[in-house]
């Protein structure tokens, strides 16, 4: 039988994994270039991303910056360079020693985020639907994923009506039992567009710091917004900060998506502990792209 061990005891994939099998991102790219389709199944762009950065990596390369392995906490340039882009965007104070830690993307630091907060028996809500990833970070950390899905909800504006997948937030509430460790957070939203409102984000914050839990936030879309959204961080609201791990991407920043560059941010408790999940899944990745991604966080 397929997937069994030569004695036919037992699957060869852990059955944590075993509801997953091939991520639907890889399927469909596969499809789409197998039949040579338009390919909307894969977040990437048609086009690189501006060439002063792309420069800027081959500087690294040919200057022999990151070739060899990188610090593991991220090479000190774009550790500052992101502490700096926190304080510059949003008001959010960071020690790039102490409290930033860069990532293989924003998959790796939404793995090891999991992999280091979330134990056997620990409950996790995620706001559905999801990118696939959490689904899986969730069981190969033991934990039991809770879904509060969001809904599409229709309001009018000055005669104008508008459509936006909105959340329930006594659904939110609802969801929050004893064995409850921890919030997973996205915003703005993959894949319904949705960017969560001021109120929406300041009763989740409430609702964090009285029952105590965790937040991770993935907010790499967060320079992705359009019309009258606003991108707001949850760390930066009131009681947050010490309770919440951020989590950045360069790849949608900068439509790099293959460079592989992510970070996390957060007090230093939270980040050695995601950095003691992350070092034994990469240690270390992408180092000349890490100094050109340095250098485009300091673009105007």
């Amino acid at each position: 039988m397929t997937g069994m061990t030569s004695n036919g005891r037992r699957p060869l994939l852990n059955r944590r994994l075993a509801e997953f099998g091939t991520t639907i991102f890889a399927e469909m790219s596969a499809l789409a270039l197998s039949t040579g389709s338009i390919n909307l199944g894969q977040g990437f762009p048609d086009t690189d991303g501006p060439e002063e950065i792309r420069e800027a990596a081959v500087r690294a390369l040919r200057d022999g910056r990151g070739n060899q392995y990188p610090p593991g906490p991220g090479v000190p340039e774009l550790r500052t360079a992101i502490a700096e882009h926190q304080k510059h965007r949003y008001g959010l104070a960071y020690d790039p020693d102490r409290e930033v830690l860069v990532t293989a993307g924003a998959t790796e630091a939404i793995a090891a985020s999991l992999l280091a907060l979330v134990e056997p028996g620990d409950e996790v809500i995620a706001l559905e639907p999801y990118y696939d990833s959490y689904a899986a970070s969730i069981a190969m950390a033991g934990g039991t994923r809770i879904p509060v899905t969001l809904r599409p909800h229709e309001e009018t504006r000055d005669g104008v009506t508008h459509r936006r997948f909105r959340l329930d937030l006594d659904e939110l509430r609802d969801a929050v039992t004893d064995n409850t460790r921890l919030l997973l957070v996205n915003t703005p939203h993959n894949p319904t567009g949705t960017v969560l409102t001021r109120e929406e984000l300041g009763e989740i914050a409430k609702l964090a710091v009285e029952r105590d839990l965790l937040v991770i936030t993935d907010e790499v879309y967060e320079h992705l917004v359009f019309d009258e959204a606003e991108h707001l961080p949850l760390a930066s609201f009131p009681g947050m900060r010490e309770r919440t791990v951020t989590i950045g991407s360069a790849g949608k920043t900068f439509s790099f998506t293959g460079w592989k560059v992510g970070w996390v941010t957060g007090t230093p408790d939270l980040v050695t502990a995601v950095r003691s999940a992350k070092q034994f899944l990469t240690y270390v990745a992408s180092g000349p792209f890490q100094y050109a991604v340095a250098e485009a966080l300091a673009l105007p």
